[in-house]
């Protein structure tokens, strides 16, 4: 088999799964509106497992023609991010049979799919390694901050979901207002010349203002929307979500320390992005102290969740996009 046809059959691979997430998002969506609900739902879930299956295949094909373990440039950690969106799907949520939070799960990847592949041609090609990633530390430290950053993503995702089914319409609706603002600050800065003075302007600002809003729109609750019990699952599936990925961001940081140390001579930098994995890390640790000290409620923990994803959105891709700079830029291509 040749080097370019290796490369075609990782795009086939690659392709198939980013349809497979499209289309899962449309069953899901059809599922919820149709009558043949279960059956719908059914096929939904198969096509999430094919895009789970076929990007796997992708990934492990993408590695055998590099050469190397292939996750090295931004390209490749949105797939697999992408990948681990839908395996946390199919291992923490599928299993309970809440297939409301799935059209989201399928949104998000089928959203790292097109931004994977928007990006210019230079980021989608394997080329050598600049020398700072030539080290066995990258496949130790680096897939388990992604997977980490996609379970968070799930959690916050669940916790919007928590918010619908718990009655806080008004608080959803400005949380997610906010989650779609942040993620555009990201597309502009990745895809356009904007001034990124603005850009963090309007990441920093839309995220203050719309999660303080939402904070003090919890107290208004639709009942007629209300119930309470599948809120309560949506609740567990956000703290199931944390609690496996927050041992795999410590995880992460740790052995990032002793990358850092072999490649600098020091195991910490305070590098923008070191630092923000960091509040990150200290926002879930937060969440967890608070859920096990039962000294929030369910809904504002659900906020706090939600801002851990829009931590984590500007940990994993605002440094780069929103140009804050700083040593770990090896994804930046303006």
């Amino acid at each position: 088999m040749t080097e370019l046809t290796i490369s075609q059959v990782q795009m086939t691979f690659t392709n198939v799964s980013g349809i497979s997430a499209l289309l899962a998002f449309w069953a899901f969506v059809l599922g919820a509106i149709g009558k043949w609900k279960t059956k719908v739902y059914r096929v939904a879930e198969i096509l999430i497992l094919l895009g789970f299956v076929c990007l796997t295949a992708a990934i492990i094909t993408r590695g055998i023609e590099a050469n190397r373990f292939p996750l090295a440039n931004l390209y490749e950690s949105t797939l697999w991010f992408a990948w681990a969106i839908m395996g946390g799907y199919l291992l923490l949520v599928r299993r309970l049979g809440q297939n409301q939070l799935g059209w989201l799960a399928a949104l998000f990847a089928t959203m790292f799919f097109l931004y994977g592949s928007w990006l210019p041609g230079n980021q989608q090609v394997i080329t050598p390694l600049v020398p700072a990633l030539v080290s066995y530390w990258r496949q130790i430290h680096v897939p388990p901050l992604i997977i980490s950053y996609a379970l968070f993503c799930l959690s916050g995702l669940s916790s919007l979901v928590e918010l619908w089914y718990a009655g806080h319409i008004r608080s959803l609706i400005l949380a997610a207002v906010t989650i779609v603002l942040a993620g555009t600050a990201i597309c502009l800065g990745t895809y356009t010349s904007i001034d990124t003075v603005w850009l963090q302007l309007l990441f920093v600002g839309s995220s203050i203002a719309g999660m303080f809003l939402a904070w003090r729109n919890l107290s208004h609750i639709a009942t007629a929307k209300a119930d309470q019990a599948k809120a309560n699952v949506y609740d567990e599936i956000s703290s199931k979500a944390i609690s496996v990925g927050l041992p795999l961001l410590t995880f992460g940081i740790i052995t990032g320390g002793l990358w850092a140390n072999h490649a600098w001579g020091t195991y910490w930098s305070w590098d923008p992005k070191e630092s923000m994995a960091l509040v990150t890390w200290i926002s879930y640790a937060a969440y967890i102290h608070l859920r096990v000290h039962h000294e929030l409620s369910a809904e504002r923990l659900s906020l706090v969740s939600i801002i851990g994803l829009i931590l984590t959105l500007l940990t994993y891709l605002g440094f780069n996009s929103l140009g804050f700079g700083g040593l770990h830029s090896y994804g930046r291509f303006k």
